[in-house]
């Protein structure tokens, strides 16, 4: 029993330092960041819908292949690769299988509200906390949960209410410059909050090229 114990202390310790790089901060920071940049569509001379979700997916693909490449030519190579027991292999195949569904409703949903298919009859800043707490906190909660990263659920809250707060400013600034300054800026002090991280790690750890098994 005491040894079954330590197993189990040991892989919670290995899967919470691959959290060290910064990586997941740069991505999800970027994520965000991408909402504030959804005008660039415009210059492509698309309709603005299709603008918007061609800048969207475009900019998600680059925050994924970062952080792809950077776990496996960065992370690895110094920490090297762990493999994990069953339990933490379902629970990431879950993971996996339910972001997927969300970002297949959470795609669907900002479309049809584009498309004013969704009429919701309450003031525009409510209707925003409502979509920002369904699509983003919410989901990102369910993030931080799953890989239990507890900075993730701060993350969760800044992006869930960048939407109500853009649409409390709505009559003060003008667009593009309201999504820009407040996606745009939460995005950022997320990703600076990675790349310090990140820098920290490259400090702490040299490369290596041998692997672990947990």
């Amino acid at each position: 029993m005491a040894e079954q114990a330590d197993l189990k202390e040991m892989e919670k310790r290995a899967w919470k330092s691959t959290f060290q790089d910064g990586l997941w901060d740069i991505y999800f920071g970027l994520i965000i960041m991408g909402i504030g940049f959804t005008w660039l569509g415009g210059f492509l001379g698309l309709p603005e819908t299709m603008g918007v979700m061609v800048t969207l997916i475009s900019w998600d693909i680059g925050a994924m292949v970062i952080f792809i490449l950077g776990k496996k030519f960065i992370t690895i190579r110094r920490m090297g690769f762990v493999k994990f027991g069953q339990v933490r292999k379902k629970r990431n195949k879950f993971l996996a299988l339910v972001l997927g569904v969300m970002v297949a409703f959470t795609v669907t949903t900002f479309i049809f509200t584009l498309l004013g298919i969704f009429q919701l009859q309450l003031p525009g800043f409510l209707v925003m906390l409502l979509i920002g707490v369904l699509f983003i906190t919410l989901p990102f909660s369910f993030i931080a949960y799953f890989l239990q990263l507890n900075r993730l659920y701060l993350y969760a809250v800044l992006g869930g209410f960048s939407l109500f707060i853009s649409e409390l400013l709505k009559p003060i600034i003008m667009e593009p410059y309201r999504d820009l300054i407040i996606f745009g800026g939460i995005g950022l002090v997320i990703t600076i909050t990675g790349f310090i991280y990140f820098l920290k790690f490259l400090l702490r750890y040299s490369v290596k090229e041998d692997e672990s098994t947990i």
